[in-house]
C-alpha cells in the first residue's frame, strides 16, 4: 500500500515539475515586447551629436547610450516618453540602456 503510495506522490511531482517550466516559458513567450527585445530604454534616432531614447514602461527611468569609449551620463525620461541625449559630434550610439 505505500509503495503504491509513494509511486503516486513521485509521479505527481514529476508531472509538476515538468509542467512549470513549460507555464513560465509561454507567459514569456505571449509578451511580444518582451521577446522581442527586453528593457525598457530603446534607441529610436541618433545623429551628430545627439541620440533618442524611448522609454517603453509605465514608469520613469534613468537611461544611456552605449558609444565606443565613454558612455554619456544618464538621463531621466518619464512613461512613454522620449529623452535626448547629448553625444559627442563624432560618437555612434550601438543602443540604450537602463543606468
Amino acid at each position: 500500500m505505500m509503495t503504491g503510495l509513494r509511486t503516486a506522490f513521485v509521479a505527481a511531482m514529476a508531472a509538476a515539475l515538468f509542467s512549470a517550466p513549460a507555464a513560465m516559458t509561454t507567459a514569456v513567450a505571449d509578451d511580444d515586447a518582451a521577446a522581442k527585445e527586453p528593457g525598457c530604454a530603446k534607441l529610436v534616432a541618433s545623429g551628430g551629436g545627439w541620440a533618442d531614447i524611448h522609454n517603453v514602461c509605465n514608469y520613469t527611468i534613468s537611461a544611456s547610450v552605449e558609444v565606443d569609449g565613454f558612455d554619456p551620463s544618464c538621463i531621466q525620461i518619464g512613461p512613454g516618453g522620449i529623452g535626448r541625449i547629448g553625444l559627442d559630434p563624432d560618437d555612434v550610439p550601438y543602443y540604450a540602456y537602463v543606468c
